[in-house]
């Protein structure tokens, strides 16, 4: 039975939550109630980074968005595919991502009707996060796909509130120094005062030949600055200086500028500069501030990272495909250069997983890889699409010449052989597509289309092949 009280008004149950710590929640949505109950055994106690769980129940798709409206906090949901229509748990995670604009939990779609959306069109046109039949979540395939759900929301979820804290900071030192250099522009002496107390390096450059009128302690101790010698030493890249002086002159006033900059010891560290125009001993010059937001670009690049790589191979993910892939997609076409796509999985792959447990069958994937990796050159690109499905994007080749890469490809893989322990070396084969760009295509998704298709008639031509699009 499922644990809901009257309509939008759902009665969580939570599992033995910490006292200093709120529980995560999580959202079942389903039509099926032996489903509810399953699922509520199979969580009852379960715990991560010292937090207990929240379990809240939807029997509907709608039931569902009324839920997520009330609780915005909700970090992972199991969703089926199938309930008031075939394709309402689709809809949902429009809904979800499109509508109610979350974007930090995590969405597991299930499904008892596996063959009745594809999953390589889920993992295609849809923003989740994992694609499962019921069959294949046992106790402990629940528990570790929900964990792994938990710990990608408690990520992104740090790194935002770091970026947010920083962002804050870095906007009240920015507003710090305005409002202090606007105060202070008629009285130099008292300038100098407020200059010399601060924690970030200041300097005063002369706008005719940026030689250094006024450096702050900071600033000579971080930049080696000192009065008279240039500041061009400093800028990793000499035009960012040139712009930056540009934009003073055309605005008087610079906030966000972004640039590389020098230590005296030679390191380099990423800086949020703010200048502003003035006039020091009567001649015009440029007061320039340095807030160091290296931590801040760290954790931008490990966001970028984490949303554009598969983290089981290591590889590039859909998204990261569907960006390059667009980009190469627009080169070809401008520069009437040759691009080719080879898509291909793994033969049989799910007889792996069934006889030999997940864990070989995620080593499989790993291992047939760095096995393509070896094949490939350094332009292309391998990039995983979803379950045993990759995609390799090969610039500058002609569909014959990608025929030739797939065969070796096809041709290494099926010579490998993976160590399984208890029961010996473990040997596969793939299947693989070729497509190549028309002229009336608009995004990779038309070419994915095609060698998707190309790569099913590999596999009912008894696979272990490769096939080329028409």
């Amino acid at each position: 039975m499922r644990a809901t009280g009257t309509a939008g008004a759902p009665e969580p149950e939570t599992t033995k939550p910490d006292q200093a710590l709120p529980p995560w929640t999580i959202l079942v949505v389903d039509d099926d109630p032996d489903v509810h109950t399953i699922t509520r055994m199979v969580l009852r106690d379960l715990r991560f980074a010292e937090r207990g769980i929240t379990l809240l129940h939807a029997g509907s798709a709608a039931e569902a968005e009324t839920i997520l409206r009330q609780h915005g906090d909700v970090a992972v949901i199991l969703l089926d595919v199938v309930m008031e229509t075939e394709d309402a748990g689709l809809r949902l995670v429009r809904t979800i991502r499109e509508t109610l604009v979350i974007e930090d939990t995590r969405i597991v779609l299930r499904t008892g009707q596996p063959g009745t959306v594809p999953e390589r069109d889920v993992i295609l046109r849809y923003d989740i996060n994992d694609y499962r039949s019921r069959a294949e979540l046992t106790d402990t395939r629940l528990i570790s796909v929900v964990i792994a759900g938990l710990r990608a929301f408690d990520r992104i979820r740090t790194i935002a509130h770091q970026r947010d804290a920083l962002a804050r900071l870095n906007q009240t030192l920015e507003q710090r120094v305005a409002d202090r250099t606007r105060a202070l522009r008629d009285s130099e002496t008292r300038l100098r005062s407020i200059l010399d107390t601060s924690v970030v390096p200041m300097v005063i450059s002369r706008v005719s030949n940026g030689r250094v009128m006024y450096a702050n302690e900071r600033a000579r101790l971080l930049l080696g600055l000192t009065p008279s010698r240039a500041d061009r030493s400093i800028w990793a890249r000499p035009e960012d200086r040139r712009h930056l002086m540009a934009r003073v002159a055309a605005e008087e006033k610079v906030e966000d500028f972004e640039a590389q900059v020098i230590a005296f010891d030679g390191h380099r560290f990423w800086a949020l500069v703010a200048a502003i125009a003035m006039s020091l001993d009567g001649e015009p010059g440029v007061l320039m501030s340095f807030n160091d937001i290296s931590g801040r670009k760290a954790m931008e690049d490990e966001l970028k990272r984490l949303a554009t790589t598969d983290p089981l191979t290591g590889i590039g993910n859909r998204r990261q495909l569907m960006d390059q892939g667009d980009r190469e997609m627009r080169r070809a076409s401008r520069y009437g250069s040759p691009l080719s796509v080879l898509m291909l999985d793994i033969d049989n792959f799910k007889r792996i997983n069934d006889t030999y447990g997940h864990a070989v069958g995620d080593n499989a994937l790993k291992a047939m890889v760095q096995c393509c990796l070896g094949q490939l050159r350094e332009i292309d690109m391998l990039c995983r699409l979803g379950g045993e499905e990759f995609v390799a994007l090969l610039p500058e080749t002609p569909p014959e010449a990608a025929a030739v890469a797939a065969e070796r490809l096809r041709s290494a893989v099926g010579g490998m052989t993976m160590a399984v322990p208890e029961t010996g070396p473990l040997a596969f084969t793939i299947s693989i597509g070729v497509a190549a760009p028309h002229p009336d295509d608009e995004t990779l998704t038309d070419v994915l289309t095609r060698a998707d298709e190309a790569l099913y008639r590999a596999k009912r031509a008894g696979r272990n092949r490769v096939a080329a699009a028409t």
